[in-house]
């Protein structure tokens, strides 16, 4: 897995992180390879997309193929859709929800690409179950990338999860690793001092979430903690922020995670990241 992207610095222009914030955010997204096939987890802001399309090309050669997952059919994850298209050759285009993302594109280029979009669906395993397993995608024979639509989301959201890689690609959520410089490293792992808090965690999250302090969380927690004990993920790779990477990294996380969303952390004021 390749991370491509490039970094957004963080002032109170940028509406989706806590008030105050500095330092930058890497915006994400992930070319999983498998021999000849290549799948592109989301696409990336459109500010970045000159940095995006010359490292695919150098990944998948000039004019190469690639299918693309969109995890959100939202700006950040799909701004480079047509770039991408007009430089290169989209074999499938898996996305959910109801907005079709070729609707921005002009009447030939929407015409000859709509066949290639799948759409994805949510669906419930049974009476009482969360969103559950929603599709897989296949990378290549004998590699999926198994969907699955989140309990913590607001618009329609899916996670994907590699098992290749041990990679749980988290969409909207765990974006709040931040880096102090643009040279800094933007993935978080054991060979560096990770000064994350329980409280940037939350600030990012409310943030985004701005319902959470006045609902009730158990649910989310419980999801969470079952999700990630039944995976077991290796990385977490979300569409903005630092790349998580090390089980005890990812464990640590998680527990800031369910930390934010205990009844009495949700009420605190969180503070800057």
């Amino acid at each position: 897995m390749v991370v491509l992207g490039g970094l957004i610095p963080l002032d109170d222009r940028v509406s989706w992180v806590p008030a105050g914030s500095a330092g930058f955010q890497p915006s994400n997204c992930y070319l999983l390879t498998e021999g000849q096939s290549r799948l592109l987890v989301d696409s990336g802001l459109a500010v970045h997309s000159q940095e995006i399309l010359a490292d695919l090309a150098g990944l998948i050669g000039e004019g190469g193929s690639v299918s693309m997952f969109f995890t959100r059919s939202e700006m950040d994850c799909v701004s480079n859709l047509e770039p991408i298209a007009r430089r290169f050759d989209i074999e499938r285009l898996f996305t959910g929800g109801v907005i079709n993302p070729f609707d921005a594109f002009d009447d030939l280029s929407r015409m000859a690409l709509r066949g290639r979009r799948h759409q994805i669906d949510e669906k419930r395993t049974g009476e009482g179950d969360s969103l559950a397993r929603a599709a897989q995608i296949e990378v290549a024979p004998g590699r999926v990338l198994e969907i699955e639509s989140p309990l913590l989301r607001l618009l329609p959201t899916f996670w994907g999860w590699d098992e290749e890689t041990g990679t749980l690609f988290t969409s909207d959520t765990f974006t709040h690793g931040v880096m102090d410089r643009p040279d800094s490293p933007r993935i978080i792992d054991s060979t560096i001092q990770d000064t994350t808090t329980a409280e940037q965690v939350a600030g990012h999250l409310y943030a985004k979430y701005e319902w959470i302090p006045r609902s009730t969380c158990e649910p989310l927690r419980e999801w969470l903690s079952e999700k990630f004990a039944a995976l077991d993920p290796e990385i977490i790779a979300p569409s903005r922020g630092c790349v998580l990477r090390g089980r005890d990294v990812v464990r640590r996380h998680l527990d800031f995670m369910l930390t934010a969303l205990t009844p009495q952390r949700a009420y605190l004021t969180p503070q800057p990241a």
